[in-house]
């Protein structure tokens, strides 16, 4: 997990959601190396985009997430800086 670097990006609007997502995938080992604001904020799910090179990390992640977090949708055609993004929505 340690290996695989993520972008936390806040959909849901609320204050602190990117900051609550980055604690969560730190405390499960990732490395979350930035967080910011989505491009709106109507995400009602959370939505998880992996590049397709690292598509083997894709269940682990789901099975840390759902624990806490209502996955909407997921995509292996990241093609940001990072190796995955996490966008977090309203749930």
């Amino acid at each position: 997990k340690s290996k695989l670097t993520i972008t936390v990006l806040n959909g849901s609007g609320m204050a602190g959601a990117a900051g609550k997502m980055k604690s969560t995938l730190e405390n499960a080992g990732y490395v979350v190396s930035n967080t910011g604001n989505a491009d709106s904020y109507d995400y009602e799910e959370t939505v998880v985009n992996i590049k397709a090179t690292r598509k083997n990390y894709l269940p682990e992640l789901l099975r840390d997430l759902k624990a806490t977090y209502t996955i909407g949708s997921t995509s292996a055609n990241f093609t940001g800086s990072t190796d995955a993004e996490v966008i977090v929505g309203k749930e």
